[in-house]
């Protein structure tokens, strides 16, 4: 009815002809993504832009209004917040399984700060984007199907290839008119392993389905409560899972600190740590003991600390936390995708069907494509190889020919060519004629050949196409896939929070100082597995210096050159192999000098160790001190004063009936009857032993026995041994002792190395910053005092270091 210029329509029409397609447009063109490819209308034209411009991951950033510019006047005629909005969430970790694009500048965070304006930021594609448009061709080629744009003047994909199945690996959210989606991001491998298990078996049911897809696996991890709702969600689309943050405990003194390491998916970190704050301002119930929380996220991850007052119940606060705030979620799945052109809601089954088919279909387009490429290429190289072999009939031809259009038809006509083989002989440059050119023209055609046969093959068995999907998912899971995230757990009383205020027992383990003076802690059976002798490939990581067990150590003490003793917990050290390059000690300890070098490790459990402990230093200084003294409350303490210039060459436990040996650097001995004097405290210093001559220093000092040997190297690459009992003879405190090993010393020759000999052992000289020469001792040969040793390395040397190589254990006291 028309009167007056009005229309006058009833609402049921009004609704069928302005609603229904207003609502058609918003679910098909908006808000839904496709099963196929995993994404909106949106996403997929900013991929496709972004190609377009080259922002490959290998190239520069783009800004990323001039993506969004480019897109909205191509492509997509909306709002440039709805297109940057859906660009920061592609490179948004928090929110995608795996980014698809890469972003420079602030892209938002986990706290629900938004990221800067699109004038400030920079973009490109990830190399795992690259995977879901590779392959994709032209508009003419027709690999996957292209529509025009809101203007007809351009064309763009319908569907981009999409290599892996990205609707499983990044989810989706959308809200339509009387529809949404909400399906949750997947692990990368498991997603590819499910569709190949598709691929390997049509039949598969669900059940198996999920041994390789175990659920879904969130950025942000968390614990998954699936119980029988995950299964349900899977086989009809529908269901809801709990996820809960990852918490453990730690002791702050006599407190205990709740840490969520943690949050589940899309939960705003800021808004749930001031929730909290709120529910402890209004004393709810237990949160009232709650003293303080504090944010100490950084980029490495998140760290929210709930400090609890001395009296608070943490289990208690636990689940009420639960309960009452976000850091337990309910997640409802609503599997709902473009599928054949319209909407559904979808089964896991049904989406990895959807996906495999089109991939299959994918293969089946592009292998046609690259068919009819490769016989077109094999047509022209089969005329220009004619043309090649003939080249002289070819160029008469030509030269007696009065036009191009003459040349092409006597061409044809000489030699049975097609219009497309004369036109390329006729492109054929002269620099192609050379023999080596001749021979890859045939070696062209050969591989060609050889591609058309297998591309034909491909094309007439289901079973070779499904083939090439497979392997070419199972590159990309090799090429991208990264660990799970969140932990699936079927109940909630299987949900586990490690209290680290608890002290966890230690595998009984060993720790050794290498001669870089780096720690390292390895299992027993490892450290009985391992090789541990020195060979040519062997360097300074696999010589130790110090070897303790720490199987009842709740502390180790680490005492070095410089009288300093760090206490540090064996459980700190990172575990290693015997080769391995370990830690030092600086990172261990904050309070530690790079330039330290650990001189004894001393293994402590819960008692203090028994009897006493021997310093010696380059002074010739000696001092006993009770193992007890050392027993303090700081990580970082004094051991023992030293004068300027003084350090620590050795620290032992005293031994019984043991005779004390100091060599000098001079070859001078002095042998005496034990340290002298009674036990001093450790903020002492040594009392001095020896006398010694101007420029002499002590190289070494140790206890032994007089049926042993003493062990001489020099800088020059001498070496002896003298035995004790029969050429060093005893001397009281305080002398010079006897020659040893004679010098010269107007050529420099000093003594670098010294020990006590009772048991073989190897030693490494250092002959330069790249060469270590190794000996055992029972290979160097017993002389007399007054003899100058015989060389261990032939020409001129001069040997700075000797190391000792053993695997002798220091088992505390």
């Amino acid at each position: 009815m028309e009167e007056q210029g009005i229309i006058i329509k009833n609402m049921e029409e009004v609704m069928h002809e302005a609603m229904i397609p207003y609502s058609e447009c918003v679910i098909l063109d908006r808000a839904l993504p496709r099963v196929e490819d995993g994404l909106k209308p949106v996403q997929r034209r900013i991929l496709f832009d972004m190609i377009e411009l080259g922002l490959h991951p290998d190239r520069a950033y783009k800004k990323c209004a001039r993506v969004v510019g480019d897109c909205m006047g191509k492509y997509h005629p909306h709002g440039d917040s709805s297109v940057y909005n859906a660009l920061v969430r592609m490179a948004q970790p928090f929110n995608m399984s795996a980014t698809l694009v890469e972003g420079q500048g602030n892209f938002g965070d986990i706290d629900g700060n938004g990221a800067a304006a699109m004038r400030y930021t920079e973009c490109k594609l990830t190399a795992l984007s690259m995977e879901m448009l590779r392959d994709m061709g032209d508009p003419d080629d027709e690999i996957v199907p292209w529509n025009y744009n809101f203007d007809d003047t351009l064309k763009e994909p319908e569907v981009l290839p999409g290599r892996f199945p990205n609707l499983l690996v990044n989810g989706a959210s959308g809200i339509a008119v009387g529809l949404a989606t909400n399906i949750p991001t997947h692990n990368l491998g498991e997603s590819i392993d499910a569709c190949v298990a598709y691929i390997n078996d049509k039949n598969i049911k669900l059940d198996e389905i999920m041994k390789y897809l175990k659920g879904p696996d969130f950025p942000t991890g968390g614990y998954i409560i699936a119980g029988d709702e995950l299964k349900t969600a899977y086989e009809t689309g529908r269901g809801k899972i709990i996820i809960k943050a990852k918490t453990h405990i730690e002791a702050d003194g006599d407190k205990k600190l709740i840490v969520i390491d943690e949050l589940p998916y899309q939960v705003n970190k800021s808004s749930l740590l001031e929730s909290i704050s709120k529910l402890r301002d209004e004393k709810k119930g237990v949160l009232a003991y709650i003293s303080d929380i504090t944010d100490e996220s950084d980029r490495n991850g998140i760290r929210a600390v709930i400090k609890v007052k001395k009296d608070g119940d943490v289990d208690a606060i636990m689940r009420m936390l639960f309960k009452s705030t976000n850091m337990s979620i309910s997640f409802g799945i609503n599997m709902v995708a473009i599928a054949g052109g319209k909407p559904k809601t979808l089964s896991l089954l049904e989406i990895i069907k959807y996906y495999v088919d089109y991939q299959r279909e994918f293969v089946v387009r592009r292998t046609k494509f690259e068919l009819d490429a490769c016989k077109k290429r094999e047509h022209i190289l089969e005329g220009l190889i004619i043309a090649v072999r003939n080249i002289d009939e070819v160029v008469k031809v030509i030269k007696n020919s009065q036009s191009t259009t003459e040349a092409k038809a006597n061409l044809r006509a000489k030699f049975n060519l097609s219009e497309r083989q004369a036109e390329a002989i006729l492109d054929l440059r002269l620099a192609r004629l050379t023999h080596l050119e001749v021979y890859k023209l045939e070696k062209e055609l050969e591989e060609i050949r050889a591609k058309i046969v297998r591309l034909t093959a491909i094309l007439a068995s289901k079973k070779e196409q499904m083939k090439v999907v497979k392997e070419e998912m199972l590159a990309i899971k090799k090429a991208y896939k990264t660990p799970r995230k969140s932990i699936i757990i079927d109940k909630e009383d299987k949900y586990e929070v490690v209290d680290e205020s608890i002290p966890q027992p230690l595998e009984p383990c060993i720790v050794c100082v290498n001669e870089r003076g780096n720690l390292k802690r390895m299992t027993v059976k490892r450290y009985n597995m391992s090789s541990r002798a020195f060979g040519d490939k062997s360097s300074l990581n696999d010589i130790h210096s110090c070897i303790a067990s720490c199987a009842e150590a709740t502390a180790l003490w680490c005492f070095t050159d410089t009288g300093m003793c760090h206490r540090i917990s064996p459980a700190d050290i990172p575990e290693c192999r015997w080769a391995d390059k370990g830690t030092p000690l600086t990172a261990l300890c904050s309070d530690a000098l790079s330039t330290e070098k650990i001189i004894y490790l001393m293994p402590v459990g819960e008692t203090p160790p028994q009897g006493h402990s021997l310093f010696f230093t380059n002074f010739g200084n000696a001092r006993k001190t009770l193992w007890s003294e050392f027993n303090v409350a700081k990580n970082t303490y004094q051991a023992i004063i030293l004068k300027p210039g003084e350090k620590v060459i050795g620290i032992e436990h005293e031994m019984p009936d043991q005779r004390l040996f100091f060599v000098t650097k001079k070859g001078f001995v002095v042998n005496l009857d034990g340290v002298s004097g009674a036990p001093v405290g450790r903020k002492s210093q040594g009392s001095k032993h020896i006398e010694l001559n101007e420029d002499d220093e002590v190289v070494f000092i140790g206890q032994g026995e007089s049926d042993g040997d003493l062990l001489f190297v020099s800088n020059k690459g001498y070496a002896k041994r003298v035995e004790i009992k029969e050429h060093i003879k005893e001397n009281k405190r305080y002398n010079k002792g006897n020659m040893a090993f004679p010098l010269n010393e107007k050529s420099g020759d000093r003594i670098v190395f010294a020990r006590y000999v009772h048991a073989n052992y190897g030693i490494v000289l250092k002959v330069s910053d790249e060469y270590l020469s190794h000996f055992n001792t029972n290979a160097l040969a017993r002389l007399e005092r007054t003899s100058q040793g015989k060389p261990l390395v032939r020409g001129k040397v001069d040997i700075s270091v000797v190391y000792v190589y053993n695997d002798d254990i220091n088992n505390g006291v």
